[in-house]
C-alpha cells in the first residue's frame, strides 16, 4: 500500500506543486536554521569504525566477522514488525547527546534472505529530538568525533537545502553550501540567497576549503571524475574530503547504471533508478548513474589525494542500522 508521500510523488498533478512548496520550506529553514550546541561524545556516544582500503582488506573483514554481521542482520529482521507500518525504536542520539527514539516505515524496503520486508533503515531512523535520519547523524558526529573542526575552517557542503547544511550552519560553522539549479542563472550566483553550482565546474577559488562535505549527492552527477578533480581543486593542503553515497561493499569494482553521451542524452545500462525530489521534474526524482565500490579509492588516489579510506559502522544503540554503513574519507596533500 502506498503511503501520501509515494502518491503525491507518483502524481504528475501533485509531484509539482508539492515539490515546489516543500522547496520554499526548506528555503526559508536554510535562511533560519534552528541553532544548538557541537555535542561532545562521551564514551557511551562515541562511534567505533573499521579502516579499510581495499576490496581484499573488505572480504577479511567479513571472515573475521562473521557471527557478528549475522547477529546485526538478526537485531535488524527482530526490529521489523510484521505489519507494515511506521513504528519506532529506543536508542541514543550521539549529536543530541542523550536517549531518544528514532521513527521509521517501509518507504523503499528492501527483502530479507528469509523473504521478510525489511526497512531500508539508512533513509530513516529519524531522531524525533534533531529530526536527523540515520545516515547523516553517522556522518556528522564522524565528521566532528574524527576532525573536531574550528568555527574558523571553511567548509563545503554540496547541499544548502538540506538537513546536514542547516544543522552545522546551526552550530556556528563556517559552512557554504550549493545546489545545482539549471536554468536560474550562471553558476557561482544566488538566486534568492542559494548558491548555484555545478560540482563538475564549480566556480569556488582554488584551496578555498579545509572540508568538503557530500551527502548522498555524488551517485547522481553525470561525471563523478570531474566532480571529484573540482573537490580536489577547492580544498586547502591537508584538506578532507567527507562524502556518503549508495555503496556496494561486495563489489570491487563500481555498480554503472547509467551513461550520459556526449549529445547529453542518457543511455541506461540498467532499470532507471530515481532517489528524492528533482529541481526539475518533481515527479521522476534524480537519476541514480551509479552504486559506487572499492574501486573509488584508488579513483580517489589517482585523482590525486593522499590517501583515501572506506570507514564501516554499525550500533544498534546510536541508531546506525541497515547493514554495515560505510563513509568515504579522503586528505589532499
Amino acid at each position: 500500500m502506498m503511503t501520501l508521500k509515494q502518491k503525491i510523488k507518483s502524481s504528475p498533478f501533485l509531484a509539482r506543486p508539492a515539490w515546489f512548496l516543500y522547496r520554499e520550506v526548506l528555503l526559508q529553514r536554510s535562511r533560519h536554521p534552528a541553532k544548538g550546541r557541537v555535542p561532545v561524545f562521551s564514551e557511551e556516544t562515541r562511534l567505533t569504525f573499521s579502516r579499510l582500503r581495499t576490496y581484499e582488506d573488505f572480504q577479511q573483514f567479513s571472515q573475521d566477522r562473521v557471527e557478528e554481521l549475522h547477529d546485526q542482520e538478526r537485531v535488524e529482521s527482530d526490529l521489523s514488525p510484521l505489519q507494515h507500518k511506521s513504528f519506532s525504536i529506543s536508542g541514543t542520539c550521539a549529536l543530541c547527546g542523550c536517549d531518544t527514539t528514532f521513527k521509521t516505515n517501509f518507504d523503499y524496503s528492501i527483502r530479507s534472505s528469509d523473504g521478510r520486508s525489511i526497512p531500508n533503515f539508512r533513509e530513516h531512523l529519524f531522531c524525533v529530538r534533531c529530526g536527523l535520519k540515520n545516515r547523516l547523524r553517522a556522518a556528522l558526529q564522524l565528521f566532528i568525533q574524527e576532525f573536531h573542526p574550528l568555527s574558523t575552517q571553511p567548509i563545503y557542503i554540496t547541499e544548502q537545502f538540506g538537513a546536514a547544511y542547516r544543522w552545522l550552519k546551526g552550530r556556528g560553522y563556517a559552512i557554504s553550501g550549493s545546489e545545482y539549479i539549471p536554468g536560474s542563472g550562471p553558476f557561482g550566483s544566488s538566486p534568492r540567497g542559494i548558491r548555484n553550482e555545478d560540482l563538475g565546474a564549480l566556480t569556488w577559488p582554488s584551496e578555498m576549503f579545509d572540508f568538503v562535505l557530500s551527502f548522498d549527492v555524488l551517485e547522481h552527477v553525470p561525471s563523478v571524475d570531474a566532480c571529484f578533480s573540482e573537490i580536489f581543486r577547492c580544498l586547502r593542503p591537508q584538506g578532507k574530503l567527507l562524502f556518503t553515497a549508495p555503496f556496494s561493499p561486495n563489489l570491487s569494482k563500481t555498480l554503472i547504471r547509467a551513461v550520459m553521451q556526449s549529445d547529453g542524452s542518457i543511455s541506461h545500462l540498467m532499470e532507471p533508478e530515481y532517489h528524492g525530489g528533482n529541481m526539475i521534474d518533481a515527479a521522476k526524482g534524480t537519476l541514480c548513474f551509479r552504486y559506487f565500490a572499492w574501486d573509488v579509492l584508488p579513483q580517489l588516489k589517482e585523482i590525486g589525494f593522499s590517501d583515501a579510506e572506506a570507514w564501516l559502522f554499525w550500533s544498534r544503540k546510536l541508531g546506525y542500522l541497515g547493514g554495515t554503513q560505510i563513509v568515504i574519507v579522503a586528505q589532499k596533500g
